[in-house]
């Protein structure tokens, strides 16, 4: 994942501050929390919710991803104990979007996803979740999108604070460490602001998975397999195949980031902000893998699998802010931003018995690519009485270098290049917008904004020559808001988004033994962009002492939906590629509650929940029939309670996380997807002087993933529903437990 701003570049595409969370905080406020802290109201006309860092902090998250488990409707269709890729509503693949600080960032992978697991929880002073856009943010992001705000020294007090952790995890009975130290400072005059982070973290991830390959036609009064599954008694498996597998994932980032703002005149400000992020990860598997053989399942091969991953990120933003008169003010920035990733996979396979090494079964994987961003924007607002009009400009130019390097042994036991693939893209990006807000009497407000979006893409890749295209779509968003008596406040909105094709998906670059063996794919520059119309109606009413209730029906009808079709024929196979052939919809309820007990006469006792329901509907072109958007669980829901201890300073709770079954189908296969619950406990105590301890427990139940395949000998049998074999997979994870110390100074 790539930050693309620092803290501070946040102005012209997301306008969406509010005064519960612009207000400057002090450092007692932030490291020494005794209170019932809630989600905070938001003054915009779109629908948003908003978590400060103190909703989370409780619980000690390391990462983005930790922090996003816990808002409405975002799920995680990761491996277990991962949190990488959010999905709002549950969608994946690029439907949900990821802002820093209000605008885009690039990511590591082709299919646009951006990872949050690197973004430190430390730099972090707000998260919004924007259900529905304004005309001024970027249009992609059907599901919704994620506006991380990083923290600023313009709102920070003049001080420093510092943060040391011990992480231990149950699995390998290791201490690992992260720190932080962080400073803001203003001048005696306070013409000058500034914040510097910097933050070191250890990430360990350790699980064990375990898969049994089942031939469907001797049971075939089993549905996927699962009644047959038999995890934990290698004795009892009636498998035709079975793997075991220990896997690690250690990771350590290193980041840096900082701001410093100048006052211009009495109204103007000018911000300079930087950031750098370094992550090393290191992933181990070590497999075992059986056969059956004369009714007994028989050693066949142990694997070991190391993947080298290094990612390192940087960028560099100004911003200018400031007013032209007393009605018109005006902001301009440009940004670069650059990512580079690196991926050395490396197999090997050795004898079940005697444990040595088939020299020539060896395969290594090299995966580079470079993603780079320079984008410049502006925009204009005027406030008139009862009305504001802004509008604007953006350009982004974007270029992203890929190479995949695929490595086998020959008979020497050498590795000698398979394959070798390059492709690199071009994007440039043309953006206009206007929106207008009105004041239509007491308590009514109505937001109406157009946003013009032009994209040339060019795509270069080695044996396949050159191509491009250019798009060009109007967006239109409009939001209303009415005040229903003092507490009580209803939203309506309906925009359109977008969602763009992945960069691989455009290469025209032949993919061989893809979906299956003997079958070719090839990419598709002609891709159009999947369009979505989206609906959202909301209730949202004020409970005592700062707590809130929120009920919302969303749906999204989506056309030009892309996938893989098959148009023709090869020699030995088929012949394969992308391309827009049908249209969905996904449609829900939302529910989220955050409050302090006080209507049962428990004033130091929190609650916060949230549910999310989603339905879906797509017709897939491999079964010829409706089914679900693929990775999209049927629902999501959080829970927890806090309960503080006033007299001796200390604070205790809970929270609880679960998504249900997601169903996806792909090429002669359809993939059930189980989620185990996640439960994590804490436990602080506070000191006068400013110390504040926690123990936090993650993964109390040992949660586990399980995958249940159904493998079909073509389409015609996925279609008649003649399933070939059952492939059922377990995969659990490790308690992890951290201490962590805060103090501020």
């Amino acid at each position: 994942m790539l930050l693309a701003l620092a803290p501070a570049a946040y102005a012209q595409e997301a306008d969406t501050s509010n005064t519960d969370t612009t207000k400057d905080m002090s450092l007692e406020e932030i490291v020494v929390t005794g209170q019932i802290v809630t989600r905070n109201r938001t003054s915009s006309v779109a629908p948003e919710l908003t978590y400060d860092t103190e909703f989370f902090q409780k619980f000690e998250p390391i990462s983005a991803g930790d922090m996003l488990k816990r808002v409405p409707g975002v799920a995680f269709t990761s491996d277990i104990g991962e949190y990488d890729a959010p999905q709002m509503r549950g969608m994946a693949d690029g439907f949900t979007q990821v802002l820093i600080n209000g605008r885009p960032v690039p990511g590591a992978g082709n299919d646009r996803t951006v990872l949050v697991d690197r973004i430190p929880a430390e730099i972090i002073e707000r998260i919004e979740i924007i259900r529905s856009p304004g005309a001024d943010i970027d249009s992609q992001g059907v599901g919704g999108t994620i506006n991380i705000i990083l923290k600023e020294g313009t709102t920070l007090p003049e001080g420093g604070s510092v943060r040391a952790s011990a992480l231990y995890s149950a699995k390998d009975k290791e201490l690992r460490g992260a720190g932080a130290i962080s400073y803001a400072g203003r001048s005696d005059n306070d013409r000058m602001f500034y914040s510097v982070t910097a933050n070191i973290q250890q990430r360990f991830n350790a699980k064990k998975f375990v898969e049994e390959k089942i031939v469907a036609g001797d049971f075939p009064n089993s549905f996927d397999g699962r009644d047959l599954f038999s995890p934990d008694d290698f004795n009892a498996s009636v498998a035709d195949g079975r793997a075991t597998q220990l896997d690690s994932r250690e990771n350590l980032d290193i980041s840096l980031n900082a701001d410093v703002t100048f006052k211009v005149g009495d109204e103007g400000e000018f911000r300079l902000d930087g950031f750098f992020i370094d992550t090393n990860r290191d992933e181990r598997e070590d497999g075992s893998e059986w056969e059956r053989d004369d009714g007994v399942l028989v050693g066949d091969k142990v694997t070991t699998q190391d993947t080298e991953i290094r990612q390192k990120s940087y960028g560099l933003s100004g911003l200018y802010e400031g007013r032209m008169s007393d009605v018109t003010s005006f902001d301009a920035m440009v940004r670069y931003s650059r990512f580079d990733n690196t991926e050395d996979q490396y197999d090997r396979e050795f004898g079940f018995d005697d444990g040595e090494e088939s020299l020539d079964d060896r395969e290594r994987e090299l995966v580079t690519s470079v993603d780079k961003e320079f984008a410049a924007d502006f925009g204009l607002k005027h406030e008139f009485e009862g009305m504001t009009l802004k509008y604007g400009a953006a350009a982004k130019f974007k270029k992203r270098d890929y190479g995949l390097t695929l490595m086998e042994a020959d008979d020497d036991g050498n590795l000698s290049v398979e394959s070798d693939s390059m492709f690199a893209v071009k994007e440039n990006r043309y953006d206009g917008f206007l929106v207008s807000e009105w004041e239509l009497g007491t308590g009514t407000t109505v937001e109406a904004g157009m946003r013009l979006e032009h994209t040339k893409t060019n795509v270069n890749a080695i044996g396949a020559g050159e191509t491009s295209n250019s798009v060009t779509l109007l967006n239109p968003s409009l939001h209303f808001q009415q005040d229903l008596g003092e507490k009580g406040q209803l939203r309506l909105s309906v925009a359109r988004t977008v969602r763009r094709p992945t960069f691989d998906q455009l290469v025209p670059a032949e993919l061989t033994d893809e979906p299956d063996d003997d079958d070719v794919t090839i990419g598709n520059p002609d891709l159009a962009m999947e369009k979505s119309w989206g609906l959202d109606v909301g209730y949202e009413h004020t409970l005592p002492q700062n707590g809130i209730l929120g009920l919302n029906f969303f749906y999204r009808k989506v056309s030009d939906l892309s996938q893989l079709v098959r148009i023709g024929d090869t020699e030995d196979g088929g012949l394969y590629s992308y391309d827009n052939v049908g249209n969905g919809k996904t449609y829900g309820i939302e529910m989220d509650i955050s409050t302090p007990l006080v209507f049962l006469g428990l004033d130091e006792t929190g609650f916060f929940a949230n549910y999310t329901r989603i339905w879906s509907s797509r017709y897939d072109e491999f079964l010829q029939q409706d089914v679900r958007f693929n990775h999209q669980p049927k629902y999501v829901y959080n829970f927890g309670v806090t309960q503080n201890f006033p007299s001796i300073e200390a604070t205790t709770g809970f929270s609880y996380q679960k998504q249900g079954l997601a169903r996806s189908v792909f090429y002669a296969e359809i993939e059930d997807q189980y989620y185990g619950g996640n439960l994590e406990l804490f436990v602080e105590k506070r000191f006068d002087f400013g110390l504040v301890l926690r123990l936090t427990a993650n993964n109390v139940l040992n949660a586990e993933s399980n995958q249940a395949e159904r493998n079909f000998d073509s389409l015609e049998d996925m279609r008649a529903g003649i399933v070939d074999e059952f492939e059922v997979e377990r995969e659990k994870s490790t308690r992890v437990f951290l201490l962590t110390a805060r103090y501020n100074f």
